[in-house]
């Protein structure tokens, strides 16, 4: 069976999958507007890099196909927080190669004109969805992996901003408003993120801690390109805004609001 790329075929095989679900909700509807969003981006990312053709369309499937599993994840457990349900990164990938769900995107059809996926390109589709959330990418990936693995989670950490000022905390989170507005930030977070450390998930106990580990994600991004997107949405200047109602928590987002434009501006040089 051949695979190829079509932009509107993928685009609407989306759709059809998506709509199994309840599109009423919220919560899906954040997804479905992050996933087209994060393709988008990743075509911005790599028309800076060069990328042309089939390699741009490359790195907008991954785009399309990334949070997948965000809908069943949500269907089963309720929440999108990884750490009570499920990793949605490999949820992602079993949904579409174990299951075969990939067929629907990329199954060539007589109308269907389009570049051919290569076996070596399905595996990389395979490896960069499975890799998009994770701390730090292995070692062992290739220049050609590592391009595409690095566009991906680099629109993914620049949408996931935006999601936090268009979508209350509650629904992204988890976590009562009043509770959020109150929590103080770990001692160890605080002190990992004003050295501008991406923040590891393990290492966030609080909620506001959890908000501070999309912060962070600005110290994470690879591509130049990428913090100019991050500074220009103006969507990472809102969240740092937060309106604590714990003084210190205040305090330490002033701080870390510092920290944050000083690197970025740094990068942008």
């Amino acid at each position: 069976m051949q695979f190829v790329i079509q932009r509107t075929k993928v685009e609407n095989s989306f759709r059809n999958y998506t709509a199994g679900y309840d599109l009423d909700d919220v919560r899906v509807k954040l997804k479905v507007d992050h996933t087209f969003r994060v393709a988008a981006l990743c075509d911005i990312i790599s028309d800076s890099l060069g990328l042309a053709g089939y390699d741009k369309d490359l790195a907008w499937l991954l785009g399309m196909l990334h949070d997948i599993g965000r809908f069943e994840q949500l269907r089963r457990f309720h929440t999108f927080r990884d750490a009570l349900s499920v990793n949605h990164a490999e949820l992602s990938a079993d949904i579409l190669f174990r299951d075969g769900l990939i067929r629907d995107f990329l199954r060539a059809e007589p109308e269907t004109m389009g570049e051919v996926v290569t076996a070596e390109d399905l595996l990389l589709v395979e490896k960069a969805i499975r890799l998009h959330n994770v701390y730090q990418l292995p070692d062992d990936l290739s220049p050609r992996e590592y391009r595409f693995a690095t566009i991906l989670r680099d629109a993914d950490k620049i949408d996931i901003l935006r999601v936090n000022v268009e979508t209350t905390r509650s629904d992204i989170y988890n976590v009562d408003e009043e509770i959020f507005l109150q929590s103080a930030i770990t001692d160890a977070v605080y002190e990992k993120i004003m050295q501008c450390n991406n923040l590891y998930r393990d290492w966030m106990k609080t909620p506001a801690d959890l908000l501070l580990g999309h912060i962070s994600f600005v110290f994470g991004l690879v591509y130049p390109v990428s913090v100019r997107l991050m500074k220009e949405q103006g969507y990472l200047e809102k969240v740092l805004q937060f309106p604590s109602r714990n003084e210190e928590t205040k305090r330490r987002f002033i701080e870390i609001g510092k920290v944050v434009h000083a690197y970025m501006e740094e990068r942008m040089q």
